[in-house]
């Protein structure tokens, strides 16, 4: 039975974000909750915030910031971009103000430099007594944000220009900042003492110096964080200061994709920070995306998102006793193998089972891979017999992917988007990445990151955390070797390895055996040895220690082994049993029924078999690996029932596979 609870669960976050935007959600002491969804790329995050997005439009005031956008390095920009959001006209909300965010953007763009403080003063006092326009703070916000009006954007925080000519203002009537807005400046939910105009120019003061070269990076860099803290603050408190009939109903939603950067870090940072003491929660509901684990998190409650599901009306337990909002996470699992297929279906029902179950092996589930090569099986032309076809096959080119902008394969399409962003633009580095693939573990990984021949010094550090070695479920690693990988490294992974074969594809793998050789790690040497075609002699070693070797012990020897990835391009292209057939005449001629020709036949069939990219016709290689067991079973000592056991369970998949 394939596992379906990746379609069910994403179902799940769906309705935990219902449960959670409700007026009567109890909300715990720090706070409303907010949500963390991870996953890394190509995992489905912004694919589930537009689903979130689609069900939220309609009916609640939402706004959404993507922080790979440099633009979002403005704080105050952001804080624009997701205000004028909000105060889109919806049903029952009609439309959400923001004037003391309004103020603050609106001051920090005058030029006060040339007035003393006083005059600082009265100049403010009248800029906010001025009427204007009633839909000016709708269109003052769009402006800020860049949408109706091209707007100088210099780099870092406050670089944008807000510059507002005053004698146009004089000419916009009907809309004046409320008193109570203004007064929040003096005490900002803090109790404190100061005159609101006097925050107002010292706001101005300090978004000057943190745009100024003057006094220093230190200084900027306190000037920056202030405003950007003070902005926040105003932003929230005019969600607080909502009228009661938005507190009767679902709160806003503020999306941010891709927080884990160190634009959107700083961001939430500066947000969380901006959160009274003490006081009403105030009606947001805030979700953000990231590839893992936040920093900030550390020492923030957390608890499972979908536990919101579990007992409704109860607050979730967070998962340790500290201080501050909760935090509601969510990992995105991996498609399953029924996703994968519901993917090729393409709502037909007639998807090929043995392709969706090769595009799920391939892909490791990765959503974005899966994604790609099902929309490429759906709208191709003739059915495809392999994923190594829909590989080659041609997708529009990216914008940022270089080249004349014409189209690439899916294959160059997923290894741009995989790769990390540094390697985009230096073939070196794809050189070294692509010769770091080939290790299968990570003491072997670390160990080929230090050759310098091998691979580019400049491009070692990237190697490294890049930890492409880790296994693929069955490579050979252990936990302690690292783990599983991610879907996302194990499909670049396999994606580096088809950009290795060539003249390099024999050194890497000859310079890995001979390590492992040295380090007493027969499984090592033998894997490494296979994947340099050595496959005349690893067979014959393999079936010399069948004697010795407990059945389990050598039927897992043997799996591993066998794994070892094919460098020849002329041999993907292959049909399953024409690339069995070739690998059994590079093996030499036969010694008659022997063990060590039966183990030839093992090694050849599983060797193909470990390659999701080949073709779907399978079940002859699974019926000549049954074969080759259960022929192999009595020279085995201990491994009999073993080695019999293994060839029913692939006699049984000859059967799935025909």
């Amino acid at each position: 039975m394939t596992d379906q609870r990746p379609i069910f669960e994403r179902r799940a976050v769906i309705r935990a974000v219902h449960a959670l935007v409700q007026p009567d959600f109890p909300v715990p002491p720090g706070g409303r909750p907010a949500v963390l969804i991870e996953g890394p790329p190509g995992s489905g995050k912004t694919v589930l915030l537009d689903a979130l997005a689609g069900r939220i439009r309609p009916h609640i005031p939402y706004g959404r910031a993507d922080f790979t956008d440099p633009r979002h390095e403005d704080i105050p920009h952001t804080l624009s971009v997701l205000a004028g959001a909000l105060t889109h006209r919806r049903p029952r909300y009609r439309r959400l103000r923001f004037p003391r965010l309004l103020m603050g953007l609106l001051v920090i763009g005058q030029d006060l430099t040339h007035l003393d403080f006083e005059q600082a003063r009265q100049d403010v006092t009248g800029l906010l007594r001025r009427r204007r326009h009633g839909s000016w703070p709708h269109r003052f916000l769009q402006e800020v944000a860049g949408q109706n009006l091209e707007l100088g954007l210099a780099t870092g925080l406050l670089g944008t220009s807000l510059q507002m000519p005053l004698r146009v203002l004089d000419t916009l009537l009907g809309f004046t900042f409320p008193g109570r807005a203004q007064t929040w400046f003096g005490h900002r939910d803090r109790d404190l003492p100061d005159h609101p105009v006097d925050t107002l120019v010292t706001l101005n003061a300090r978004a000057r110096e943190a745009r100024s070269e003057e006094g220093g990076e230190e200084r900027a860099a306190a000037a920056r964080a202030f405003t950007a803290r003070l902005l926040c603050e105003a932003f929230l408190a005019d969600l607080r200061d909502a009228p009661r009939r938005v507190r009767r109903l679902a709160t806003p939603v503020i999306m941010l994709d891709n927080a884990g950067t160190p634009a959107g870090r700083r961001f939430l940072r500066r947000l969380l920070e901006a959160r009274p003491p003490l006081g009403p929660a105030e009606p947001l509901t805030v979700i953000a995306t990231a590839h893992g684990p936040l920093p900030e998190l550390s020492d923030a409650p957390t608890a499972p998102l979908l536990s919101v599901l579990e007992v409704p009306g109860r607050p979730p337990a967070p998962a340790a006793e500290t201080t501050g909002p909760l935090w509601l996470r969510y990992r995105l699992p991996d498609l399953g193998r029924a996703d994968v297929q519901t993917l090729l279906d393409g709502g037909s029902g007639r998807g090929d089972r043995r392709l969706a179950r090769l595009v799920h092996e391939f892909s490791g589930g990765h959503a974005e891979t899966a994604g790609l090569l099902a929309e490429l099986t759906v709208r191709g032309g003739d059915p495809p017999g392999s994923v190594g076809e829909l590989l080659g096959r041609p997708v529009p080119r990216e914008p940022d992917a270089g080249g004349t902008g014409g189209p690439a394969t899916a294959e160059e399409r997923l290894l741009h988007r995989l790769l990390p962003p540094e390697a985009h633009a230096a073939e070196a580095a794809v050189t070294a990445l692509a010769c770091s693939a080939a290790a299968r573990c990570e003491t072997d990984g670390l160990w080929l990151s230090h050759q310098d021949e091998l691979i580019d010094p400049a491009w070692q550090d990237t190697v490294r955390q890049a930890a492409l070695w880790q296994p693929d479920g069955g490579a050979g690693g252990t936990a302690a070797d690292g783990g599983s990988p991610d879907s996302r490294t194990l499909v670049l992974r396999r994606l580096l390895l088809r950009r290795l074969a060539g003249p390099g594809w024999h050194t890497v793998h000859t310079r890995l055996a001979g390590f492992c050789r040295a380090a007493g790690d027969r499984t090592g040497e033998l894997y490494y040895r296979l994947a340099a075609d050595d496959l005349e002699q690893v067979p014959r070693e393999l079936s010399a220690l069948l004697p010795g070797t407990g059945g389990p012990d050598w039927l897992r020897l043997l799996t591993e082994v066998s794994r070892a990835p094919c460098g020849s391009p002329e041999r993907w292209r292959l049909e399953p049993y024409a690339h069995f057939r070739r690998l059994l005449e590079m093996a030499g001629p036969e010694p008659g029924d022997s063990a060590e020709a039966w183990t030839a036949r093992a090694v050849a069939a599983l060797r193909v078999l470990a390659d999701p990219a080949g073709g779907t016709d399978r079940g002859f290689l699974c019926s000549q690996t049954a074969r080759a067991l259960a022929a192999l079973a009595p020279y085995s000592r201990d491994g009999l029932v073993d080695l019999h056991r293994a060839a029913r369970e692939y006699e049984r998949q000859a059967q799935w596979w025909s």
